[in-house]
């Protein structure tokens, strides 16, 4: 029972069971703030107008292809302590995303860095990031959520100054499965199911 109950709790944070789409007046609000950022160009600015947009209230991957910068940095010039590197940023930034995202049932679900470039041919340019992060957002209205929140806003700035290149892209459905997770659960499961029936035998 008190699994059953666990595993609710969980559903209720993880699923948007009681959300809704994202509604045409909410956007125009939220986009008059995202208009006024001058760190965001005019065809990103397009491109998120189009993806809020179309909401359909469901769960979503957004993966990245990161390049840090050699250097972070910041608005106006500003030093942070302890900052120094793109990827010191970066560092920053995921430690004041890490509680936003999960406060709002998401999280990274996948993070890696290359070690080698393209193993096959590819257009000029394609190769050009040296880390990959997925994300999984529980709905678009979360992420919104999260980008309007002012204590996230206040810390964006890392990101910024983390990216000399940046690519983002929704993505749903597929396959993650790491098999050095999923046996020892499945063992686990295994052995707890054995231990309950020597338990109950007469």
């Amino acid at each position: 029972m008190a699994v059953t109950a666990v595993y609710g709790l969980f559903l209720l944070w993880h699923e948007p069971w009681f959300q809704t789409p994202l509604t045409a007046s909410e956007l125009e609000i939220a986009f008059k703030g995202m208009d006024a950022n001058q760190q965001v160009s005019n065809e990103e600015k397009q491109a998120i107008r189009s993806f809020f947009s179309t909401d359909d209230g469901k769960p979503f991957y957004n993966l990245n292809l990161m390049l840090y910068a050699d250097r972070a940095v910041y608005p106006g010039g500003v030093t942070r302590p302890g900052i120094v590197t793109g990827a010191d940023a970066n560092d920053a930034y995921v430690r004041l995303v890490l509680p936003h995202l999960l406060r709002r049932g998401s999280y990274p679900v996948f993070t890696s860095s290359k070690i080698a470039g393209f193993l096959n041919e590819a257009g000029p340019g394609a190769d050009f990031f040296q880390e990959i992060g997925i994300v999984r957002y529980r709905s678009r209205r979360d992420m919104l959520d999260m980008i309007l929140d002012p204590d996230f806003k206040a810390g964006s700035p890392h990101k910024f100054a983390a990216l000399a290149k940046n690519v983002a892209v929704p993505t749903r459905g597929g396959l993650v499965l790491d098999l050095s997770v999923l046996v020892p659960l499945v063992l686990l499961l295994v052995a707890l199911l054995l231990t309950r029936n020597r338990h109950v035998k007469p």
